[in-house]
């Protein structure tokens, strides 16, 4: 699970969009400040971009969770997989 190996994404070009939308949410909420919007507008944004973080992080906790289950399996070190499964959880999670 803690493998420095690549491996292709097969969703690379739905999470770089996601990721696009949310590097958008984060530049409209530094106008919306320079604007003088008011703190509802821009409290609104920001949990806008940290719903949009969190469900990108979602998704790549699953991607994290199949792979390292699925390696688990293979080499047969699953208490291994779900110490480290866990560490990534709680870095997710803050």
């Amino acid at each position: 699970m803690t493998s420095n190996v690549k491996q292709e994404r097969p969703n690379k070009d739905q999470l770089v969009k996601r990721l696009n939308r949310i590097v958008g949410q984060v530049s409209g909420i530094t106008r919306m400040i320079e604007e003088d919007r008011t703190s509802s507008e821009v409290l609104n944004q920001v949990a806008a971009a940290r719903s949009a973080l969190d469900a990108l992080g979602l998704i790549l906790l699953e991607q994290q969770t199949q792979d390292c289950i699925a390696q688990a399996l293979k080499s047969g070190k699953g208490d291994d997989a779900v110490a480290q499964l866990l560490q990534v959880i709680k870095k997710v999670r803050g």
